[in-house]
């Protein structure tokens, strides 16, 4: 299993899954919070992220739950 190396002191939450190598990470941005989704084997993003409303933490989380499939 590889660890995730972000290291951004805005991160919220992040879900690893490590039998498929990927997490997803919640970080608070400008807009509110962003989530992405990580290649943990390659150490880069896979796609775009996706922004949710500065009162839309819960939902950030949900997504980022789902897209890890954790």
């Amino acid at each position: 299993m590889n660890a995730v190396t972000i290291t951004n002191p805005n991160q919220i939450a992040t879900f690893v899954n490590a039998e498929l190598g990927i997490a997803a990470l919640v970080t608070k941005v400008s807009k509110g919070y962003a989530v992405t989704l990580w290649d943990t084997d390659a150490e880069q993003p896979v796609g775009g992220a996706r922004i949710y409303g500065s009162a839309m933490l819960v939902p950030a989380i949900n997504y980022a739950k789902e897209i890890a499939n954790v």
